[in-house]
């Protein structure tokens, strides 16, 4: 893993790599017309094009690398969620936001749904859900119950499993849906529970949170089924 500082400096000097690279090719367009016409700067157009060469292949490395540095920024996957302007926000460096991977963002939102189910604190559950969720779905109360049960099971064991994303664009604006299941063990029983998660959400920030969720057990049996099918999206 590496940190957030590590990162911008590899960034900084890929960037600089990159805009010598790109003066060097311009000087060797330059001088390689002057050669061509005047029959002058022999020796400077082959420095130029072989120091070009040289960057462009140091270009391609650093790029490399700084996406495989990707996935590998060191953040806090228990960190406390906050939602503000429509956006549910995992860190107060947006830079650490920005560059987060989904696979990333998927385990910390698992993080703290388990951390709240295992409160065994009804109204802590019921914070993972979304207010539109809280003020639309009947049965929202049956699920809440269910998560409580498990918890009260003595849970020894989860696992996240990220089953993909939804992205909606309108105008410029951008709304994100993820979707997720998590593997529990208890000492009495096995659970898969899935989830949708809206993460962003300019038109309408009642949705941020989970807006659907389904238990089922180890032989795939639905235990409880929570869906907001009527959501207003605001879209």
């Amino acid at each position: 893993m590496i940190d957030i500082v590590t990162f911008g400096i590899s960034g900084i000097l890929t960037i600089i790599a990159i805009l010598i690279s790109i003066v060097l090719f311009m000087l060797t367009i330059i001088f390689g017309i002057i050669r061509a016409i005047k029959k002058k700067f022999k020796k400077t157009f082959i420095i130029l094009l072989i120091a070009t060469i040289l960057f462009v292949a140091i270009d391609f490395f650093a790029i490399n690398n700084l996406v495989h540095k990707f996935n590998e920024i060191s953040i806090n996957e228990n960190t406390e969620i906050i939602q503000r302007d429509g956006k549910i926000i995992l860190t107060d460096n947006p830079i650490e936001q920005l560059f987060m991977a989904d696979e990333k963002i998927t385990q910390i939102l698992c993080n703290d749904i388990m951390n709240k189910i295992k409160t065994k604190d009804y109204e802590n559950i019921k914070n993972i859900f979304s207010t539109d969720m809280i003020n639309n779905v009947q049965n929202l109360d049956e699920g809440i119950n269910k998560l409580l049960e498990i918890s009260n099971e003595n849970i020894t064991e989860h696992k996240a499993r990220e089953n993909g994303t939804e992205t909606h664009w309108d105008s410029g604006k951008h709304r994100k849906t993820y979707r997720f299941s998590i593997d529990i063990a208890t000492d009495i029983k096995v659970y898969s529970i899935g989830f949708e998660y809206d993460y962003q959400n300019p038109f309408n920030k009642e949705t941020l949170g989970v807006n659907r969720m389904v238990i089922v057990d180890d032989e795939r049996n639905i235990l409880v089924l929570v869906d907001n099918e009527n959501i207003n999206k605001g879209y």
